[in-house]
């Protein structure tokens, strides 16, 4: 996976419209473009983008590219979901799940116990959450996760299920078999999509915070040296009257001049991203559902671990406060509830 943020997205989005790109390097990439996207794009079907301006007989893209502005026009179209089921042709067991779920699945402060388990279809949903960046420039990028729609856990790892084609079958995606209200899906997207866009603008915002302190200084230091000679010149000629109140104005107009500088600096340097949901595919996927109780003195609830046999791993639980994955939690007294260990140590 190539780790440029511009050709992450790319690839990312090429991939969205059928096409193909294979990373050669760090900062290069050799596409395939479907025929209607190259026309779109104005561009071959087979073609090299690249962030060096070295590369030959490629396309060089930036941040400011009118290359770059014909693949945002991409992102607006928004809105595409499929549904898709993968066969499993190997035996579900249902046997051998207890110790699994023993040794994997551990409440600090309570006791977890096994109730049954047996094959269900599980279904997952994986997001593709496009976004537009601006600041002191203008960013695109999109970021792609999966939740597992029965526990909510995000972003979630499906495995090499979806890598063999002919092993996808036609489902029947109705809305009967949505587990959750949409109201919570949606805000388990939003959360786990905020999450992602945020470490990926890390090192960007980091560096507008930067600057922003750097140039608050400068200016800071600049006027306040103006005022300060002011003020000096008036004690040293003694000014009183009019002329006095003349150089307490330039004073206060300086001030004022700093604060328009300063708030001009703020809006350049701060970060504002704008995204949405641009596309969605709900897969279902062959599963062994485990259910089983969780114990916190009185409290008793049942819930329902999932083993994935693509990954060949039992999928954690998710903290009920904090949203994140856990294998390890504590119960709160009322319902069990399950709380990771940072937001119980909060």
């Amino acid at each position: 996976m190539v780790s440029d943020p511009i050709l992450s997205t790319l690839a990312q989005l090429i991939s969205l419209h059928e096409g193909i790109a294979e990373p050669d390097g760090e900062q290069v990439l050799n596409v395939l473009l479907a025929t209607n996207i190259a026309k779109a794009l104005d561009l071959p079907e087979e073609v090299t983008l690249t962030t060096r301006a070295d590369v030959p007989e490629s396309h060089f893209v930036t941040y400011h590219s009118a290359l770059l502005n014909k693949f945002s026009e991409l992102l607006s179209d928004r809105g595409c979901v499929a549904a898709v089921g993968v066969k499993y042709d190997s035996y579900l067991k249902t046997t051998g799940f207890e110790k699994l779920l023993q040794q994997n699945i551990v409440p600090q402060n309570g006791l977890i116990r096994f109730l049954d388990a047996k094959p269900e279809t599980t279904r997952y949903i994986w997001c593709n959450v496009a976004y537009t960046a601006e600041a002191d420039e203008r960013r695109i990028g999109m970021v792609s996760f999966i939740i597992n729609e029965l526990t909510g856990v995000t972003p979630i790892d499906i495995g090499d299920a979806l890598f063999w084609e002919a092993d996808r079958i036609d489902v029947n995606d109705s809305p009967d078999l949505i587990t959750k209200p949409f109201e919570e899906l949606s805000s388990l997207i939003e959360q786990t999509a905020a999450k992602l866009i945020k470490a990926e603008l890390e090192n960007w915002s980091a560096k507008l915070t930067r600057t922003l302190t750097r140039d608050s200084e400068r200016l800071h230091a600049y006027y306040g040296t103006i005022a300060t000679e002011i003020a000096s010149r008036m004690e040293y000629k003694g000014l009183i009257g009019e002329e006095k109140e003349k150089e307490l104005a330039r004073i206060e107009a300086t001030q004022r001049e700093l604060e328009r500088k300063l708030a001009d600096i703020k809006e350049r340097y701060t970060l504002v991203v704008d995204a949405f949901l641009h596309s969605a595919m709900v897969i279902h996927l062959p599963t062994v559902h485990i259910n089983c109780e969780l114990v916190r003195k009185k409290a008793k609830r049942t819930v329902t671990a999932v083993w994935n046999p693509f990954t060949k791993i039992l999928e954690p639980l998710r903290c009920e406060l904090g949203g994140e994955p856990v294998y390890e939690f504590y119960l709160d007294d009322k319902t069990a509830k399950i709380i990771s260990p940072n937001c119980w140590n909060k």
